[in-house]
């Protein structure tokens, strides 16, 4: 929210850039506290410095500042004094390179969303670091162009266009932050009306990968390569199939997530794809308990390696290595689906166990319950019909 400047509150803002009146900025930079008249002409942007607030107060400065306005539209032209192309230039000298302003908005964009996962923001980051940086982070950011920004895109918008989006999307908000803060008249990553007439349409160059899933029957052939589950991989691997997780969610997991009493698995909020804010529970079937007891406890995390979080970015590869297929973790969830529908388990219920929303907004209204008595059977019957190859339908040989 754009903060107002007032007689009352001028004199103690904190230091930033504030559209006072059409074409007036008030700039408090450390110790200082300038008025600044910015117009544009002939495309080129210019700096007139009205004075400090030891000089001027804001009701000249606005008075100075429809003058200004008033001689421009009769085509006059603001001349300069020796000084004032002085205190332009120093006003230009301190506006900051886009890779400053960008590190900077990228902050504050991270706590104005209020992003949940630290990884939106380091990834983000990573994004700016290899696509963006290094084509306009040593620009000026009131020099950034259209030319600029489809500089950074083109390159990857038919190969990486998923990324693409993402980048532009955040350079739209940062240059959102600069249009506001009078570094630039327009925000040129603006899609609509703008990068559109440059740029094919993402629905036109987008390919979806689907995950490469397994069969059903081969994972019950498959399964048995990951018994018994006497080792971190093995037991990560074999939980979050029983469970039909994600492995984001499993990998993460710290004991006091369960509930050994009544067999529920509370995975909390920030380890939520979907972004609700309450815990989403797990029913877990005796086999998934199986697993979960033959873990020693050596850490908070339930899968730790080395007594830190284990990574969930190598087990989709070790997955492909030990089973000879190309079939990935999350593409167990779809395997659990279609088992799901040919076994006419409700659909609302099926989708529940994936953590997905189902029907649409008004079913999701005034459906609040998450269905978790109805769920308890359909996660049995998944790790049973899973198991079902192997001696006694379990995960060892009974004792």
């Amino acid at each position: 929210m754009k903060t107002r400047v007032t007689l009352k509150n001028y004199l103690t803002l904190p230091e930033g850039f504030y559209t006072v009146a059409p074409n007036l900025v008030y700039i408090v930079r450390g110790n200082t506290r300038r008025f600044v008249f910015r117009y544009m002409l002939n495309g080129k942007r210019y700096d007139k410095a009205i004075g400090s607030v030891s000089k001027v107060d804001l009701t000249q400065a606005k008075n100075t500042a429809k003058e200004f306005l008033g001689k421009l539209a009769a085509g006059e032209s603001l001349l300069k004094t020796k000084k004032e192309k002085l205190e332009e230039e120093y006003l230009k000298d301190d506006t900051p390179l886009f890779k400053r302003f960008a590190d900077q908005t990228l902050e504050k964009i991270k706590d104005v969303k209020c992003w949940l996962n630290e990884k939106t923001y380091t990834n983000m980051v990573k994004y700016f670091d290899t696509y963006v940086y290094p084509v306009i982070g040593n620009k000026r950011i009131d020099e950034i162009k259209r030319m600029d920004v489809l500089a950074v895109l083109q390159p990857i918008w038919i190969t990486k266009n998923e990324t693409a989006q993402k980048i532009r999307t955040r350079l739209e908000n940062i240059l959102a932050y600069a249009v506001n803060d009078g570094y630039l008249e327009f925000n040129c990553a603006l899609w609509k009306g703008n990068l559109d007439q440059y740029l094919p349409p993402p629905s036109k160059v987008r390919t979806v990968q689907h995950y490469t899933s397994m069969p059903f029957e081969e994972l019950q052939e498959k399964i048995g390569l990951f018994l018994p589950t006497n080792n971190r991989t093995r037991q990560i691997i074999v939980f979050t199939i029983l469970t039909a997780c994600r492995v984001g969610e499993t990998s993460g997991a710290k004991w006091s997530e369960f509930d050994f009493e009544n067999n529920i698995w509370s995975i909390p909020p920030e380890r939520r794809k979907d972004g609700k804010p309450y815990p989403h529970r797990v029913p877990l079937s005796r086999q998934a308990l199986e697993v979960l007891k033959s873990i020693e406890r050596t850490s908070e995390f339930v899968f730790a390696i080395n007594g830190e979080e284990g990574s969930k970015y190598s087990l989709t590869t070790m997955f492909k290595r030990m089973t000879g297929t190309n079939a990935t973790m999350h593409g167990f969830r779809s395997t659990f689906r279609d088992w799901a529908a040919e076994n006419e388990i409700n659909d609302s219920v099926a989708e529940k166990c994936l953590m997905h929303s189902a029907g649409n907004a008004v079913v999701q209204a005034y459906q609040r319950s998450d269905l978790l008595e109805l769920r308890r059977p359909v996660m049995q019957a998944w790790a049973d019909a899973v198991l079902a190859l192997q001696p006694h339908g379990q995960l060892s040989e009974p004792v």
